[in-house]
């Protein structure tokens, strides 16, 4: 687990540092075709982001499981449907 959290801490780390490049850094020269590089390396960084709160928050089998849920239902409020 530990070592799971320490790739998390450096994926994201990584992505936070590939997402100011492209806001800060060279891609304000490219054009044309390159601005949809620019693009992807900007989703490429959300998505490291994304997968670093994946690896360090990992959800189990067990998390799907309603079937022993024993919490109350929430209260209806008055835009809910009767």
């Amino acid at each position: 687990m530990a070592l799971r959290r320490t790739a998390a801490v450096i994926v994201l780390l990584a992505g936070i540092a590939l997402g100011f490049w492209v806001v800060f850094g060279s891609p304000h020269d490219w054009v044309g075709g390159m601005r949809l590089l620019k693009f992807a390396l900007g989703l490429t960084s959300l998505g490291m982001i994304t997968a670093s709160a994946w690896l360090m928050f990992p959800g189990s089998p067990d998390d799907d499981d309603d079937d022993d849920d024993i919490s109350p239902h929430p209260m209806t409020g008055p835009l809910d449907a009767l």
